[in-house]
């Protein structure tokens, strides 16, 4: 019934449906709105992901000749004999931001790195934590031993552009891993 009556108001020639497909148009316009909106984050947050991703290899790359030399002794953890002949783990947490600057084009502005475009801020990343995980020294169960590798969250904030401003930014805490694994 609904569904004759909404046929009927548009072929109505009395202009009673101007209303009602100007309506029409809003809410698919709207609609529309609220999609590319969604798209534009996820895009955003893949980005610095994968930007993320490439910083968090490079530092487990870095640790490639602390990791390397225990290798050699049948242990793929980083670590070294020191003057007390006593095992001591050692690891490289690296450079993150400096990374992720060069990558994304990030500026410094107090406690973020903020990419901006046409003078307004696209996005923000802050409270970078990296964990940089040593495989166990000479572990006598080998069947549940994790592998050497780095951790790294950051908190990503981009602001909405659907809404006028008005929406609170949104708040993504994204997690890159990245492990060393020896081929033999």
């Amino acid at each position: 019934m609904e569904v004759i009556k909404i046929k009927g108001l548009l072929k109505e020639k009395k202009g009673n449906a101007l209303p009602f497909a100007c309506a029409i148009v809003m809410s698919l316009i709207i609609i529309f709105s609220g999609i590319s909106e969604y798209l534009r984050l996820q895009m955003i947050a893949k980005g610095v992901r994968d930007a993320l991703e490439a910083s968090i290899i490079s530092v487990a790359a870095a640790n490639y000749d602390e990791v390397y030399n225990g290798l050699r002794e049948g242990y793929s953890g980083g670590y070294y004999l020191s003057s007390d002949n006593k095992w001591e783990s050692k690891l490289d947490n690296g450079d993150i931001y400096s990374e992720l600057s060069n990558l994304l084009g990030l500026k410094k502005e107090g406690g973020y790195y903020v990419k901006l475009s046409n003078g307004k801020a696209e996005f923000k990343v802050s409270d970078l934590k990296v964990n940089v995980i040593n495989t166990s020294l000479a572990p006598t169960e080998t069947s549940g031993n994790q592998r050497f590798q780095a951790e790294a969250f950051i908190l990503l904030e981009v602001p909405i552009g659907f809404g006028f401003d008005k929406g609170p930014p949104l708040k993504i805490n994204l997690k890159v891993v990245s492990g060393y694994t020896p081929k033999f």
